[in-house]
Formats: C-alpha cells, sequence, structure tokens
C-alpha cells in the first residue's frame, strides 16, 4: 500500500512540475526578458534553462527514471527563483505578502522533493 502511495504521489508531484515547465515556455516568446526583484532581467536562455529543468525533472519524477538527479535539479530550481523572484527581505508591508507566501510554497515544495530523494 505505502508503495503504491509513493508511487502516485511521485507522479502528481511530478505532473507539478512538468505542467509548470510546459506554461511557463508557452509565454516565453512574447516576453523580452524576466525582471527579477533586483531591477535587472534575467537573459532569456537561463531564464529557459530554467524552465527546461522544470519540465525535465517533472518528468523524471513521473516516469520513475533519475529521480534523485531530477528532486535535486528541482530544489536548485527552487533556491534560485526564490531568490531572484520572490526575495521577500527586498518588500515591505503590503508588498511582501506575495513573495511571504511564494517563499513558503516553493520551502514546502522543496521539502517535498527531499522526501521524494528519501524514498528513491
Amino acid at each position: 500500500m505505502s508503495a503504491t502511495l509513493i508511487l502516485v504521489g511521485r507522479i502528481v508531484f511530478g505532473l507539478f512540475f512538468l505542467i509548470a515547465g510546459a506554461r511557463n515556455f508557452k509565454g516565453l516568446a512574447e516576453k523580452r526578458g524576466y525582471a527579477t526583484n533586483y531591477g535587472w532581467d534575467l537573459p532569456l536562455p537561463l531564464v529557459a534553462i530554467g524552465f527546461a529543468v522544470q519540465v525535465i525533472g517533472g518528468l523524471s519524477l513521473v516516469l520513475g527514471f533519475w529521480t534523485v538527479a531530477g528532486a535535486l535539479a528541482l530544489i536548485a530550481f527552487l533556491v534560485l527563483a526564490t531568490a531572484l523572484y520572490h526575495n521577500l527581505f527586498l518588500f515591505e508591508g503590503k508588498e511582501r505578502d506575495p513573495h511571504l507566501y511564494l517563499t513558503l510554497v516553493n520551502i514546502t515544495l522543496a521539502a517535498g522533493l527531499l522526501l521524494v530523494i528519501a524514498t528513491a
């Protein structure tokens, strides 16, 4: 029973990143750059690499192939995305709220990926 739950959870978790990466790629051509919290744009090729990590990492979880490497890549993506786009320490008051929320979401996703690694 627990093996089945782990399998289903890993697949659903992988689909989250696969869908997020695909959605991000869909809007990539329309944007010239992705402004970070620091006021500079991240070059489009680097943004595309980040989205590719989401897709490939998500696929690795869904397919159960190189799941540890995929989970580690996704953790690295989450750390960088949080630092570049959701650095809550750069905001005050109500402007901080969405960044606090998204930082907590990314921390929770990273913790879930640690569980994936632990069960691989």
